[in-house]
């Protein structure tokens, strides 16, 4: 267990987060996914009207209101295809306007798509952008960083300034040490 995960209570992926504060409507359709560690995320979204009236038509001749979830897909790296990590039921997604959702592996990046169940297929209304998810462990990789030139440039002066010694400007240099404070007639020799 991490230590963050000792900090925090647990939340079942089935349990909306409490909401503390009055909800601010933008009146514009968002969905975001915010990484809190690397087995967890909190999907936060706004649907708007028409959102709510295109999800009752993708559930059709449905007689319940549309079955609305959250899927979270992964990839390893931009360049990998996508893949189905997980998904979660909602009861509601207009009532509400966020849910934790536990990662089952960690790494790489994901996204979340919030939609309606209809039959067998899902039918999109919001995606999230890619957000990377952070490894369990220290990182793997290993060897030289990419860097720009500026980046490395600044890196070395800020490496080279720790080891010189104290110069003019430095604190100890504006601030001698005191003179040694004087004896007493009568105290033994140091």
């Amino acid at each position: 267990m991490s230590s963050t995960g000792r900090l925090s209570p647990p939340l079942s992926a089935s349990e909306a987060p409490p909401s503390q504060r009055s909800v601010i409507r933008y009146g514009e359709d968002r969905l975001y996914l915010l990484v809190r560690d690397p087995r967890c995320a909190l999907a936060v979204w706004e649907l708007t009207e028409a959102s709510v009236a295109r999800a009752a038509s993708a559930a059709g001749g449905d007689v319940h209101s549309p079955r609305y979830q959250i899927r979270i897909e992964r990839r390893a790296d931009a360049r990998s295809p996508a893949e189905a990590l997980t998904r979660v039921d909602m009861p509601d997604a207009v009532g509400g306007e966020r849910w934790y959702v536990s990662l089952p592996r960690s790494g790489g990046e994901c996204r979340a798509l919030l939609g309606v169940q209809s039959g067998e297929a899902f039918v999109a209304l919001l995606t999230s952008s890619w957000v990377p998810v952070p490894p369990d462990g220290p990182c793997a990789e290993e060897g030289a960083w990419s860097l720009t030139h500026e980046a490395r440039a600044w890196l070395l002066e800020r490496a080279q300034a720790g080891r010189e010694p104290a110069g003019e400007g430095s604190y100890a240099a504006r601030r001698p040490a005191p003179a040694p404070a004087a004896l007493p007639p009568d105290a033994p020799p140091r």
